[in-house]
């Protein structure tokens, strides 16, 4: 089979332009992200899974041609030689896969979930679901293949989407639509980080079973690699391995001459999972005990009824949420979960009704204020990751949850002596101290989503909202996310999570069935 990609003896480095420019010095950094030189490759219809932590998406990036070769002659592309057209593509769900349309890092996105729903209402020139796929915009002069697009859309269980806009997707149905968009441009080399991460294990199943015929299929010019970590399982349709770690590729070869191996891995990631949760147990119980709860009614909704532009979202809802309840907000993509949550947090546009009630309160237009609404709500999602401020530090990052609406921080002379010792006790905690001072977007995507979880509860909210607020992060700082949820004890929590693994503990669940049809499942979890 003829290569696509092959690193003989190659050592990689940042981009020493990009280094000089992002750190404003004239210092080249030349560290090397391995500390071992790299022989590698990958040839036509060869099927890969990259195996680690934060290493293998350094390895991604690497494949997909980013970093900086030496020599440069290391890194060799020989199937473009043959054909000037090939290409790879790096295709990564930062943010998980929120709203930024790159296949890189993004920070655009909504500054409330409200804007959503007004987009969806207001502008009627937007790109849809299948111009998306295509690619397709007012200044391309790209073919639209119809059938292409219609078969990725049906694979991908997106039928029925097609004329929707992008920026109504659920988190799950965008990322499956980047997928989509990312098999139509047939790369000759498509690599994808993560490829089920925060999917339910439906839309799992299906995105798995698409990438599995682009794999087997000779007629489809695409050879696939994709990147798991260590405890994710590896798909049937995959035939080699590579596993990576700080000194580059620690093994490779086909997938069955790697089981074992595989399997320590696993089993010392679980041990260490042990030890970090006892640890983390022994602090809370230090900084953070428990306090009791009155069980009293928090959240009410009675036959609430959501439609847009006519169509129901929402039907005939009755639901109550006491004080100390702990609920897993169940369904597929797109079955309604984002919308029952932000009618709470007022940031849809039919929030306010008078069959909602909060504390006893009514919601009715002129009564219901949105800040004071929101002071008692902890909230944490994708879409807010995507557009945070990066350049605030972790410190006040945190401490913009002390102000109801704003991302700007409070002064040092705002901020009380207990609650910057509460901001230190929490980065303790999650043992996070040595960033208190680093900038929001030069720490870790997982470092990122685990500081705004503490900034959802560092108010003591009598209500928390968690929407995917765990997916997308390491196995430690989920550990470390769901210990802290697991303690907090100050009102409700309502938790949005399709991947057991990153669901803290519940004791109740609403199932949102059907909920157009008005067909809820609601119980003990």
């Amino acid at each position: 089979m003829s290569e696509l990609v092959r690193l003989t003896q190659a050592r990689f480095t940042k981009d020493p332009i990009f280094h000089k420019l992002k750190h404003q010095t004239s210092k080249t950094n030349f560290k090397s992200i391995f500390t071992n030189p790299i022989n590698f490759s990958i040839s036509h219809k060869e099927t890969w899974a990259i195996i680690g932590n934060s290493q293998k998406t350094e390895f991604l990036k690497i494949l997909s041609g980013s970093e900086f070769a030496q020599p440069a002659t290391s890194r060799l592309y020989p199937a473009s030689r043959a054909n000037p057209q090939f290409s790879v593509e790096l295709l990564r769900f930062v943010n998980n896969g929120s709203w930024g349309h790159g296949a890189h890092d993004s920070s655009g996105g909504f500054t409330h979930l409200s804007s959503r729903y007004e987009f969806f209402k207001d502008l009627e020139v937007d790109e849809k679901v299948d111009k998306f796929i295509a690619d397709i915009n007012y200044n391309s002069n790209h073919v639209f293949n119809a059938e292409k697009v219609q078969r990725l859309i049906e694979g991908l269980n997106l039928k029925g989407l097609e004329d929707k806009f992008i920026t109504t997707l659920s988190n799950g149905q965008f990322r499956r639509a980047r997928i989509a968009k990312a098999l139509y441009r047939d790369a000759g080399l498509l690599l994808i980080d993560d490829p089920f991460l925060g999917l339910d294990p439906i839309a799992t199943e299906t995105v798995s079973k698409v990438l599995k015929e682009v794999a087997r299929s000779e007629s489809i010019p695409t050879t696939l690699g994709i990147g798991l970590r260590v405890q994710d399982t590896v798909p049937d349709w995959v035939e080699k391995v590579a596993i990576v770690d700080e000194s580059g590729v620690a093994f490779q070869g086909p997938k069955y001459t790697l089981e074992k191996k595989l399997k320590e891995l696993k089993d010392k990631h679980d041990e260490e999972q042990a030890l970090l949760e006892r640890r983390i147990n022994e602090k809370l119980q230090l900084h953070l005990p428990e306090t009791s709860n009155t069980g009293d009614k928090i959240i009410e909704m009675k036959g609430i009824d959501i439609k847009y532009r006519g169509v129901p979202a929402l039907k005939n809802l009755h639901w109550e949420v006491k004080d100390g309840e702990k609920w897993h907000v169940r369904g597929r993509n797109g079955s309604g979960k984002t919308t029952l949550l932000s009618l709470i947090t007022l940031d849809h546009p039919q929030s306010w009704n008078k069959k909602i009630s909060v504390y006893g309160v009514q919601r009715a237009t002129g009564k219901t204020n949105y800040f004071d609404t929101n002071k008692f709500i902890g909230f944490t999602s994708p879409e807010l990751h995507a557009i945070f401020p990066k350049k605030l530090t972790v410190f006040q990052t945190i401490s913009t949850g002390y102000i109801v609406g704003s991302y700007i921080p409070p002064s040092a002379d705002q901020l009380s002596s207990e609650q910057v010792e509460k901001i230190n006790n929490y980065l303790h905690i999650v043992e996070l101290d040595h960033l208190k001072d680093s900038k929001f977007g030069e720490i870790s995507v997982s470092n990122q989503k685990l500081v705004l979880l503490l900034r959802s509860l560092i108010n003591d909210p009598k209500i928390l909202i968690l929407d995917e607020s765990l997916s997308g992060m390491t196995d430690e700082d989920i550990l470390k996310g769901k210990s802290l949820i697991n303690q907090w004890n100050k009102g409700c929590v309502l938790v949005i999570g399709h991947v057991d693994h990153e669901v803290p503990k519940c004791d109740k669940y609403i199932l949102m069935n059907d909920a157009k049809d008005g067909i809820y499942d609601i119980g003990d979890a």
